[in-house]
């Protein structure tokens, strides 16, 4: 990186992080970082991770593969076990529903596939009647199937495991990065231009703001989630950090910060939660999984 452009990138980073220095009521602590699977072969800007209480599954996208490691208590994780289908491209974001099939986004192939834990390869979700669907994020739905941003058709989709499409929410004016759901099946939705998060019930039509704009506070939220105390956190891309934000949407405080150390983030994408408090949040610039300890 250029001297200028560095300079450049640390003032705003100053500026964002003046806003408070530590999540009020939230901290991450460094538990341990992935850079390899038990091979030895390196991850390559890994953009996506998803977590269940007993494992971590990334997705290596540079190398075109998931790579899974076993977890245990305090974060410590096994040596990642790779798994590679003919059908995967370039996945960049994965999520492991109950029975821990990994759901997963594949940027080059625009589709929604699926890997069973044997590593078998389940096939692409393909919604019906939705001509030139382009899915940018996802989340499961809490009845099966999925959410999912189409950037094509510029909405919120609920479309089942047969493809069936049960709901369609228009989105607002804006650029949609991601999406999360809570217990209660409300779909939240943020706005990477104004930093915006949008909300809609079950029996809305459309979305709604939740929030003002957070630009103040973020500079690219690139994802959304919810954890099962009822906070949000964001990653903020270019801010090189996570913002915490209440179930209202009212602004906690940010963890984290740009570095190339351990504990630091350069380039964030994906972050998953377990429900034991476990964060893992693939660190795209600096080619690894780094796993955190959240105390609230």
């Amino acid at each position: 990186m250029k001297r200028s452009s560095f300079g450049i990138l640390a003032a705003v980073l100053a500026s964002l992080a003046g806003t408070a220095a530590r999540a009020e009521g939230v901290v991450f602590r460094f538990s341990g970082a992935l850079y390899a699977d038990d091979k030895k072969v390196k991850l390559r800007a890994p953009e996506g991770v998803g977590c269940a209480d007993d494992r971590v599954v990334v997705a290596d996208s540079g190398n075109a593969r998931l790579v899974v490691y076993r977890l245990s208590e305090g974060g410590v994780v096994s040596p990642g076990n790779p798994v590679k289908v003919d059908a995967m491209k370039y996945p960049t974001r994965v999520v492991l529903d109950g029975s821990k099939t990994a759901w997963f986004l594949d940027r080059k192939e625009r589709k929604i596939g699926r890997v069973a834990a044997d590593g078998a390869f389940k096939g692409w979700l393909v919604p019906k009647d939705v001509p030139g669907f382009l899915p940018t994020s996802f989340v499961l739905a809490k009845g099966g199937g999925v959410l999912a941003l189409d950037g094509s058709g510029r909405a919120v989709l609920d479309v089942g495991e047969d493809g069936a499409v049960a709901r369609r929410l228009p989105l607002p004016e804006g650029q949609f990065t991601d999406l999360a759901v809570d217990a209660a099946g409300t779909i939240f939705t943020i706005d990477a231009v104004t930093a915006t998060v949008f909300t809609a019930g079950k029996g809305d039509a459309a979305f709604k703001a939740l929030t003002k704009s957070l630009k103040e506070s973020m500079s690219f939220p690139i994802q959304l989630v919810s954890n099962e105390r009822g906070r949000f956190y964001v990653v903020d891309q270019n801010g090189m950090g996570v913002v915490v934000l209440g179930n209202d949407g009212s602004y906690q405080g940010r963890q984290l910060t740009l570095g190339w150390s351990e504990g630091n983030l350069y380039y964030p994408s994906q972050l998953c939660v377990t429900g034991k408090g476990l964060a893992a949040i693939a660190d795209r610039g600096n080619h690894r999984v780094q796993v955190f300890t959240t105390v609230e």
